[in-house]
């Protein structure tokens, strides 16, 4: 539905969209969402040449999300518990491309770098129906590096030429790798109120600051070979709140329609070395020299339910506009998405396609004068059993 969820959140990713629609699961359910992602980017640069029409492409494929939920009632009162896992960031990314030039001392160099890894939670959540048409709910993301869900791994390496001055030139190479561990607690807090056949939904979830564990081994191979590490550092890295308010209107049992908006302060996203000093994540920059942008989404969708005597199929649409925070401003994404499914019995299937692009965005080259054309397209499939 393009991501227009928060008034209608009617399953159990619900926790993580908005825990307060956890209410509208009726039956002790478990569930499992699967995806696969293919990311392509194509880079320009009037400065760096070289780079102008490389793509490069990353395919993930991943367990995204997999829940239990048990309804039961108490002082008279709908209630729900649920446990779920969600796979919230995707780390990985590859780069590989030559570099003539770099900083005017490497010349005729080739730079690869690979990241692999994901940041995800653990989250028990709860909702209640404090009144026949209000609910509130709650979440606690555990951030922890449970099985590995909370860690990335960078691999990177540089081989060229070194110019001394003087015509002097020497081989260069360099090859380094860098592991973080990330861990946090948060949480999300949702409420939803009905009125006649509309669905008012608002979601927030909290700020928090992460501990991030860095371990870095560098290896210099030119007329004099050297390995510095691993060395260890002890980081923080700030995350930022965000919240959305959405409204559904259910024109039938078969029809319903939705939007949101989403925002969310990335001027707060910050990384914190050992002696103190804050960074951009983003540009690695002093904090002072910029912060990241904040951004709002736009999100609006529709389902339609062809309901028979004992199989439901629902066909599903939406568009979304996705921004970024880039290096030096927002960075525009926008996107459609539909999808289908089967419910017969105590079953039911869902699939999704999703394609979102954003042309002239900052990319993973953090480098001044360089954009990138990115497409992504996106796969998902659940599949949820009731008791």
């Amino acid at each position: 539905m393009g991501g227009a969820f928060i008034a209608v959140a009617d399953d159990a990713t619900a926790a993580s969209w908005n825990p307060a629609g956890l209410i509208n699961l009726e039956t002790p359910e478990v569930s499992a969402v699967f995806s696969y992602s293919s990311r392509g980017q194509s880079y320009n640069s009037t400065a760096y040449p070289e780079l102008t029409g490389k793509t490069h492409s990353v395919d993930t494929s991943d367990l995204n999300y997999v829940s239990a939920a048990y309804p039961f009632q108490l002082l008279n009162r709908n209630m729900i518990v649920t446990l779920n896992y969600q796979r919230l960031y995707d780390m990985n990314k590859k780069i590989s491309y030559a570099n003539y030039n770099y900083g005017g001392l490497f010349t005729n160099g080739v730079y690869n770098y690979k990241q692999s890894g994901h940041l995800g939670t653990i989250s028990p959540a709860i909702a209640i129906q404090v009144l026949p048409n209000l609910y509130v709910g709650a979440t606690v993301n555990i951030w922890d590096n449970f099985a590995g869900t909370n860690s990335w791994t960078g691999h990177g390496s540089y081989s060229g030429t070194a110019d001394l001055g003087g015509g002097v030139l020497i081989p260069q190479s360099r090859n380094w790798t860098q592991k973080f561990d990330f861990s946090a607690i948060n949480y999300n807090f949702g409420l939803m109120y009905n009125v006649n056949k509309f669905t008012i939904g608002v979601v927030g979830k909290t700020p928090f600051e992460a501990d991030v564990d860095l371990e870095e081994t560098t290896s210099d191979i030119n007329s004099v070979p050297q390995t510095v590490g691993p060395t260890k550092e002890k980081m923080k890295m700030g995350m930022p709140a965000s919240y959305g308010v959405g409204i559904s209107y259910r024109y039938s049992d078969s029809l319903t329609v939705a939007a949101d908006l989403y925002h969310t302060q990335w001027s707060d996203f910050y990384i914190t070395d050992t002696a103190g000093n804050e960074f951009n994540p983003l540009t690695t920059l002093p904090i002072v020299q910029g912060k990241p942008k904040d951004t709002t989404q736009v999100r609006v969708g529709g389902e339609y339910l062809f309901i028979g005597d004992k199989m439901t199929v629902p066909v599903r649409a939406g568009v979304f506009y996705d921004p970024e925070p880039g290096f030096t401003k927002v960075d525009s994404y926008y996107g459609f998405s539909l999808g289908s499914g089967v419910a017969y019995d105590k079953y039911a299937f869902d699939v999704s396609y999703q394609y979102r692009w954003g042309n002239g965005v900052s990319g993973d080259v953090p480098v001044d004068g360089v954009t990138a054309d990115i497409n992504q397209h996106t796969i998902m499939t659940s599949l949820i059993y009731h008791f």
